[in-house]
């Protein structure tokens, strides 16, 4: 007579069926928890702000690659509502200038604040209603040279002082007056993307708009983030910068121009007469580190390149030291000037 448990056994061929069945399911779930489980590097490269949106992003599945479509679409709605090109608060803001305040967005009325902020303490040289010169000169379309009478009548629209920003609600002084952010756009968009990256919870991440780029996390593997300074002679690198993190953002007067009876023509406008900028500069390079008390230090850093090349090297430099960031100004001469705060980080020479 056989015994309860010898009546519970299954047949030999049943075990081991069974056995391979629950063996099988062990090794997918091992492959699926590796999958799901594992680090690993993705890359996305977009167009968004009139450039290239390039993103490499370091996380466990899926997060790399919804951090960085979430990046891109938060730098599209930026676009949006920043650029003046396009339907959005800065356009209504332009054709509604001297008149009632328009309503923004909570996140662009305290990008304006920073920069507006930065208008002052640069005496100008930021300025953020440059837009009628700056569409007299065309840089992105046809440039051509402005007759004086014309760009005097347009330099009459041009005056920071005139925007008044209260809360979430700006209005321009004077009919005709108008914003241009796009010398801080690119820089408002690598915050966009970082703060999606915090968001998400990536490890580790770097973006690049245009001549802006946003570090994210500790770089993978240990050490510093490497970012290569652009040679104003070339298209190669001049030398490396070795950070932590932060913002980086250059200016030069190599990105776009014009030469017209044996005269060069750039597109970094001085805002107090409406010329290209004869600073003795070719290239000012901005880093804002890592914990700096402002909210947009990505847009910072590209606004303080632009202000820094306007004024010069002496008080560009007094400029980023109140401002606790740090710079490489490179003179039409050649010579090379690093600030306090960069002092060791930046390696002449070598590839990016």
């Amino acid at each position: 007579m056989m015994t309860d448990e010898r009546k519970a056994r299954l047949p030999l061929g049943k075990r081991a069926i069974l056995l391979g069945l629950v063996f099988a399911m062990v090794l997918a779930g091992l492959i699926i928890w590796q999958f799901l489980g594992r680090e690993r590097e993705y890359e996305l490269t977009a167009f968004a702000m009139g450039s290239y949106v390039q993103q490499t992003v370091w996380g466990r599945e899926p997060e790399p690659e919804a951090a960085a479509a979430e990046a891109v679409q938060g730098i599209e709605e930026l676009e949006r509502e920043i650029s003046w090109r396009r339907d959005g608060g800065v356009a209504h803001v332009n054709s509604q200038a001297g008149g009632e305040p328009v309503a923004l967005s909570d996140s662009v009325g305290e990008l304006l604040a920073e920069m507006m902020e930065l208008c002052e303490r640069s005496s100008g040289a930021l300025d953020i209603t440059l837009g009628p010169v700056m569409g007299l000169w065309d840089f992105a379309n046809e440039p051509r040279l402005p007759e004086a009478g014309e760009l005097a009548e347009r330099m009459a629209l041009v005056g920071w002082q005139e925007v008044e920003l209260t809360g979430d609600s700006l209005s321009l002084g004077r009919e005709g007056m108008s914003l241009d952010l796009g010398a801080i756009g690119k820089g408002a968009a690598c915050d966009v993307a970082l703060d999606e990256y915090s968001r998400s919870q990536v490890q580790a991440a770097v973006v690049a708009v245009g001549g802006s780029v946003g570090l994210y996390g500790h770089k993978p593997g240990g050490g510093d983030w490497q970012v290569g300074v652009r040679d104003p002679e070339g298209s190669g690198s001049l030398g490396v910068l070795s950070l932590p993190g932060g913002f980086v953002s250059t200016s030069g007067s190599y990105e776009k121009y014009f030469e017209q009876d044996g005269k060069l023509y750039h597109h970094i406008l001085d805002p107090r007469t409406g010329y290209p900028a004869e600073s003795g500069l070719v290239s000012v390079t901005v880093w804002c580190p890592p914990g700096m008390d402002v909210k947009y230090p990505g847009a910072l850093s590209d606004g303080l390149a632009t202000a820094c090349f306007v004024l010069g090297l002496e008080d560009g430099m007094e400029l980023l030291e109140s401002y606790g960031a740090g710079g490489i100004f490179i003179t039409e001469g050649g010579d090379i000037t690093i600030t306090e705060g960069l002092e060791g980080r930046f390696t002449l020479g070598e590839g990016g």
